[in-house]
């Protein structure tokens, strides 16, 4: 059996992460928590991930400039990001290293979403 693949999901509402580190753990998962982006970068430095899952909108530095260091730092990192304003996030963003789910995400939509990313179809 393959290795549990690890997810860094960035969020700055604390109630979020806890849902979605719940969810991804019992699809067999490790998650990885985080913040605010500049935590997600130390994390990063320290620690393998798979793929990054961050929100776009949080204080600091947004999900769309996290997800530029970090594929800096991790080339084959790959990102999906989340956003309650996902027209308004991608507005005046790019969002090229990866796609934009809205908010609320579905769980079964978040699932297929990191398994479609880990199986290299994206």
């Amino acid at each position: 059996m393959a290795r549990p693949y690890t997810i860094l999901f960035v969020e700055d509402e604390l109630a979020m992460r806890e849902l979605i580190t719940h969810l991804l753990s019992d699809r067999g998962f490790v998650v990885l928590t985080a913040a605010d982006g500049y935590e997600a970068l130390r994390i990063l430095a320290d620690r393998h991930v798979d793929v990054l899952f961050t929100d776009v909108v949080m204080p600091g530095i947004s999900g769309f400039q996290l997800a530029s260091q970090a594929k800096l730092m991790r080339p084959h990192l790959k990102v999906l990001y989340v956003s309650g304003y996902p027209q308004t996030a991608a507005g005046g963003n790019d969002p090229r290293h990866g796609k934009l789910l809205p908010k609320p995400v579905r769980p079964a939509m978040l699932v297929w979403e990191i398994n479609t990313l880990l199986e290299g179809t994206n």
